[in-house]
């Protein structure tokens, strides 16, 4: 039997990647209104990097079940081979949902790695073809041609090129377009801005669950897929920095909390400092046409929050800002000399209330509250509980998704992050803002 070709769309959500289409490269041409949704059935197997079937307990049963089924498909349209609709077109997008079958990553906070989403889909109903009397029946499509993310485009991988202490960093980096944005796409309401010569650099720092860890054979693009850090490539945030802004995104081999003794351990040091300075360094340089050197700016979430303070403490003064989110650096090493130090960075905090990981009475909050006493500049956005803001996803009764208090990054990349500890607006020249457009705005 003949079978043919697809190609599938991942789009990067506040939960990781998953696949929003299945593109099916058709033999005919077909019209928009002789293609639904229901011809077709979409089967996925997620596979393991060993070509295992993907076992999983759902939440509440300790019953593990191979991760296969099929797919709801909720729309179908003509289009072209990238998915774009179309009035007529020879390929066909398959509209697919957000669920667990169509998830591309696989695991917890503390380790994750990518899954093969291994699909066929096969043609239930018969299709009228634009210029053939015969219809289409009984095609399957089980090879793909292409994995495509129009989300990465401009984003791209690298390692660097002089190990430090025996560690070789690899990273995945986003680069800005310099170019002028039309007065049209920019639409009739924006506000007229050139973009800079150089450009703000943004670097992130992953969680536990994104380090390299036994995923030897992955590339570190899960360091800014896993958890969205892609949204600092997008606007709104693009847009504070005059829409340009470089995002460098460093994998750490185990976790940034690595002492060389406990791998998540209290000492508040890491193995890795000596090496992710030096990759910093590199990148500047290899960039340094392009980049402004006086608007650096660190982030990360959870394993990489601490690794945010703990570059803030080796660096005083370096980083234009800092935004550690939900960041286990912890009380018993809030030394007067670390304030001292950390007092020169501004910061800006985020931690959710009641966080099961890392409980912010014994690590952001007392730290916030020194660097208060110290004249720093310093806010925390602080969280009842971490549910969805956005209005894209609900719970069975139609209340906004509750997820674990420790997600709160969720509304970080989201932009969400407005408010200080009392509650009230941070200001920037009396004007309300967002903690990136404080990190853009922020004078050195």
């Amino acid at each position: 039997m003949e079978t043919y070709t697809y190609a599938t769309v991942t789009t990067l959500g506040d939960f990781g990647p998953w696949i929003s289409k299945i593109i099916l490269d058709l033999p005919g041409s077909v019209r928009a209104g002789d293609v639904q949704a229901d011809a077709f059935s979409a089967f996925c197997a997620r596979r393991t990097h060993d070509g295992d079937i993907v076992m999983r307990a759902e939440k509440g049963t300790p019953l593990s079940l191979p991760s296969q089924g099929y797919l709801r498909v909720v729309d179908a349209y003509p289009c072209d081979e990238c998915g774009n609709r179309l009035a007529e077109g020879t390929h066909v997008a398959l509209v697919t949902c957000e669920e667990r079958l169509t998830k591309c990553i696989e695991g917890s906070v503390l380790g994750s790695q990518y899954v093969d989403c291994d699909i066929t889909v096969t043609q239930v109903r018969e299709i009228t073809l634009a210029n053939d009397p015969a219809p289409l029946s009984g095609l399957v499509f089980d090879e793909s041609r292409a994995a495509l993310c129009p989300e990465l485009d401009r984003w791209h991988v690298g390692e660097m090129l002089e190990p430090v202490d025996g560690i070789s960093l690899k990273y995945g980096y986003y680069e800005p377009d310099f170019e002028p944005v039309s007065p049209a796409l920019a639409g009739p309401f924006a506000k007229p801005a050139s973009k800079p010569e150089k450009a703000a650099l943004l670097i992130y720092l992953h969680g536990a669950g994104e380090g390299t860890g036994e995923a030897m054979w992955e590339g570190p693009e899960r360091a800014y897929t896993g958890n969205r850090v892609t949204a600092l490539s997008q606007n709104p945030i693009q847009g504070y920095f005059r829409g340009a802004a470089w995002v460098l995104v460093p994998q750490c081999p185990t976790f940034w909390m690595d002492d060389g003794v406990e791998q998540m351990g209290r000492s508040n040091k890491s193995i890795y400092s000596a090496a992710l300075n030096a990759l910093i360094d590199e990148f500047i340089a290899a960039h340094d046409d392009r980049i402004d050197t006086s608007r650096i700016v660190i982030a990360g979430l959870s394993n990489g929050g601490f690794m945010t303070v703990r570059m803030c403490l080796d660096n005083p003064g370096f980083f234009a800002a800092a935004l550690p989110c939900c960041a286990p650096f912890f009380t018993e090493n809030q030394t007067p000399q670390a304030i001292a130090a950390l007092a020169q960075t501004p910061m800006w905090f985020t931690h959710s209330k009641g966080d099961e990981l890392v409980d912010p009475l014994d690590t952001a909050l007392p730290l916030y509250h020194k660097l208060v006493e110290a004249g720093a500049d310093v806010h925390m956005t602080y969280f009842d509980h971490v549910e969805d803001l956005t209005g894209r996803y609900r719970e069975a009764d139609g209340s906004p998704k509750k997820t674990f208090n420790h997600g709160v990054w969720i509304h970080q990349f989201n932009d969400f992050c407005r408010t200080d500890l009392d509650g009230t607006n941070v200001l920037v020249n009396g004007e309300p803002v967002s903690c990136w457009e404080w990190a853009a705005r922020v004078e050195r």
